[in-house]
């Protein structure tokens, strides 16, 4: 019986450290930097083109948008887009593959534009 619970736990404990490898560190919402740009990150490694979308860019999007970001996508998959705001409150939402509109899932602040919409909410200081 100590023989079955040993091998047990040693199962355990060996699943439990390879299921460890599968979990992704969370990304931090969108942070102001040094330089006063904000860096915006998603992960999405599936995605073959992320633009962000908001009241800072007047919601544009795509490649022949004067005001889009872009994102560029890391060898990890994370999608990465620096953008000088100014300060004020906004709201935006990311737009993969000029088709599919979604929250920041690493941003907890979100907001009810009053047209059914609930967009990302960023705040720059």
């Amino acid at each position: 019986m100590v023989k079955n619970c040993l091998g047990f736990l040693i199962f355990g404990v060996i699943l439990c450290g390879c299921s460890l490898r599968w979990v992704q560190d969370r990304l931090p919402p969108p942070t102001k930097q040094a330089d006063g740009k904000v860096l915006f990150q998603l992960d999405a490694p599936s995605a073959k083109s992320v633009f962000i979308a908001g009241e800072f860019n007047g919601w544009e999007y795509g490649s022949s948008s004067a005001r889009a970001i872009p994102m560029e996508k890391t060898k990890s998959g994370i999608w990465k887009a620096e953008a000088k705001i100014p300060p004020g409150r906004y709201q935006y939402k990311f737009v993969l593959d000029n088709y599919t509109w979604i929250l920041d899932p690493h941003n907890p602040l979100s907001l009810d534009d009053g047209r059914g919409n609930i967009n990302s909410l960023l705040i720059v200081k």
